[in-house]
């Protein structure tokens, strides 16, 4: 059973991870041209990267969770991919773009022609960027944990969040804690990780969750 995404910062984690699987599933990018609904965000870099509506509106997929389950037409609703579903939850937090929209395309197009030949978006296909309130939050939550700390790179972790310049995923780091590891023992085991790490991925993992986290000194 799949489970929508909770929050923006989810959403955006899952068209990371699209860049890299569409790259690694031929079946994928051949029918990514029938998207209707496309989301996109701006990289470090300022390209922009983009992920249809079925694939980031869900967690964790993958190329081949995704295939198998966009093939179950007569399954039951819930062990298939709606995007009845994954688009009110995604409007949330994104919006039609009315600036850029002709770069917008003009991307679009690039980015699915690189992935396979020839490659043309949907003649009805739209854009949806992130909402203003939405690009603010997420860059001052950013900014407060000490930003350049936390990473997303394609070739590393799969793409996951991790602590620049290292392999530790950003959910490794939580996983200890909500294990009892003390700040002090993982620093202890990961000498080249510092206490403003930490505190990085905390705060990286609580705008993910929409939730705040207190932990005791």
């Amino acid at each position: 059973m799949t489970r929508l995404v909770d929050s923006p910062a989810q959403a955006i984690e899952n068209i990371h991870r699209y860049q890299i699987e569409i790259r690694s599933s031929r079946e994928l990018a051949r029918r990514m041209t029938s998207a209707h609904a496309w989301y996109a965000v701006e990289s470090d870099d300022g390209a922009w990267l983009f992920g249809p509506s079925k694939f980031i509106g869900y967690v964790g997929l993958t190329a081949e969770t995704y295939l198998t389950m966009s093939a179950r037409h007569y399954e039951p609703a819930e062990d298939r991919l709606d995007g009845r579903k994954t688009e009110p939850v995604l409007r949330r937090w994104f919006e039609p773009s009315t600036r850029n929209g002709d770069v917008l395309r003009d991307s679009l197009r690039s980015f699915l022609t690189e992935c396979q030949q020839h490659a043309r978006p949907n003649a009805k296909a739209r854009v949806c960027v992130l909402k203003k309130e939405f690009v603010s939050v997420l860059d001052a939550r950013s900014a407060h944990s000490g930003g350049d700390r936390i990473c997303i790179d394609q070739a590393i972790c799969g793409g996951r969040p991790h602590i620049r310049g290292t392999r530790v995923r950003v959910s490794d780091i939580l996983s200890m804690l909500a294990e009892g590891a003390s700040q002090r023992q993982i620093l202890a085991d990961y000498p080249y990780l510092a206490a403003e790490d930490l505190k990085a991925a905390l705060a990286f993992g609580a705008a993910a969750s929409e939730h705040r986290i207190v932990l005791a000194a």
